[in-house]
């Protein structure tokens, strides 16, 4: 955006002179020079318009006048008695150096507010987390104006490479920090890994399982409040929980690596409760935010003050927005999931009478072969006998044999029918449970 301006005019007595115009940003005024048609040769006008205008420097007659005004919305910019042959280009470079004058304050602002902040980080011997996120959120706050364009690309340039300094100051702290605890890291996972060890030795010589269980409670909590670096902290983790099942299965026997559907849908749920819980309180934080800012705006004393107030306003505003939308996602996926819950104990509850029914079938067949076998054994004394009697021609045989063969038959038909009876039972319960899925597939 220019702010010099070039054009002919003439003065009340329709003297033609060659007028320029130049915004004061920093004192918030306009500068013009007039210079008579005598002076303003051809050649002195294309130096003006090709040099001046781009901020180069040009030799000025020895004659000129000049005139000064503050820039507001109800004063002139031109010296009285100036028409000048295209008047909008005036208009327009009005409205537009009310906007730079704006823009240069705000930069003046947040080159101030990095000031104060590279003096807060200059005192600091250590990294610290609540710096780095307000130097995270100021440079948001500019880009914010960057987008909007309110801001002009020099301005944004000098704000960025002053903002990459401090950043680069903080990460600095934070590598040492880093150093320090990578340090520190080495000599708490030897002596984690030594502990495990240790239980490792335990569990092999078969010791108590309740206390090696305890054990491995308190080295659980004690990793949780260890500074690890992210690489020990999750060997460690791996370990910890690889011990962890090693004790479960010697205690309560081997698990179910898949966990069912229902478990699995309710601890989904439960990890998006927590979610939903987590971006409400960062709603309302940003709510008590807004309300913040909402009192300084009603106590401002500037007007640079306020609106920089309001722009702060519209982006907390955008995060609400933006966190908002998201959380109604959340509570559609949670209405889904609670759903599917309901469905999965249904399912859950439907599996547990099929498999009650199929382990009470299986225990009425056992039952009805154990009748048949014990009748069996019962009547086994007489088929020996009838047997011998066969072998010496014995002259009862014939009644024995017919005796011997009825209670035979009776068997094999009580079994045949148990048999059948059982079959027909199962193929019901088969049938029952496909009719069952088919109209769940329906109505999924």
């Amino acid at each position: 955006m220019k702010t010099k301006l070039i054009l002919w005019g003439k003065t009340e007595k329709d003297l033609k002179v060659l007028v320029a115009i130049e915004l004061l940003e920093n004192e918030n005024k306009v500068k013009s020079y007039i210079f008579t048609e005598d002076v303003a040769t051809e050649d002195f006008y294309n130096l003006m318009l090709n040099e001046w205008r781009f901020d180069r420097e040009v030799e000025f007659p020895s004659v000129f006048q000049t005139h000064e005004t503050s820039l507001t919305a109800s004063e002139d910019i031109l010296p009285e008695g100036i028409l000048v042959e295209k008047p909008e280009l005036i208009s327009r470079a009005k409205t537009e150096w009310h906007f730079v004058v704006l823009s240069k304050k705000l930069y003046d602002l947040y080159r101030d507010e990095l000031e104060n902040m590279k003096d807060h980080i200059a005192e600091l011997t250590e990294f610290s987390t609540e710096k780095w996120d307000e130097l995270r959120m100021f440079w948001d706050k500019v880009q914010n104006h960057v987008r909007e364009k309110n801001l002009f690309r020099n301005h944004v340039e000098s704000l960025k490479r002053r903002t990459d300094e401090l950043f680069n100051d903080l990460k600095n702290l934070k590598n040492k920090a880093d150093n320090e605890i990578r340090e520190n890291s080495e000599v708490l996972f030897k002596n984690f890994n030594d502990i495990l060890d240790d239980i490792d030795k335990k569990l092999n010589k078969g010791l108590g399982l309740q206390p090696l269980f305890r054990e491995m409670k308190d080295i659980q909590n004690d990793f949780r409040d260890a500074e690890l670096s992210k690489d020990h902290r999750r060997k460690l983790w791996n370990r910890i929980d690889k011990t962890f099942k090693i004790i479960k299965e010697k205690r309560f026997g081997e698990v179910s690596k898949e966990k069912s559907p229902l478990a699995r849908t309710e601890k989904r749920l439960e990890g998006l409760m927590g979610a939903i819980g987590k971006m409400e309180e960062s709603i309302n934080r940003d709510k008590e935010d807004m309300n913040s800012h909402q009192h300084g705006i009603d106590t401002s004393m500037g007007q640079l003050e306020s609106e920089l107030r309001k722009a702060r306003l519209m982006m907390i505003q955008d995060r609400i927005d933006s966190k908002a939308e998201k959380l109604k996602d959340m509570y559609e996926t949670k209405s889904m999931l609670e759903s599917r819950v309901e469905m999965e104990k249904k399912k859950e509850g439907e599996r547990m009478k099929y498999e009650r029914a199929k382990k009470d079938a299986e225990e009425t067949m056992k039952e009805k072969v154990k009748v048949s076998s014990d009748f069996l054994k019962e009547n086994e004394s007489e088929i020996l006998k009838a047997t011998e009697k066969i072998k010496d021609n014995d002259s009862s045989i014939k009644d024995d044999i017919e005796e011997i063969v009825e209670k035979a038959e009776d068997i094999i038909e009580n079994v045949v029918e148990q048999a059948a009876d059982f079959a027909e039972s199962i193929l019901d319960k088969v049938k029952d449970k496909i009719e069952d899925v088919k109209k769940k597939f329906e109505e999924e």
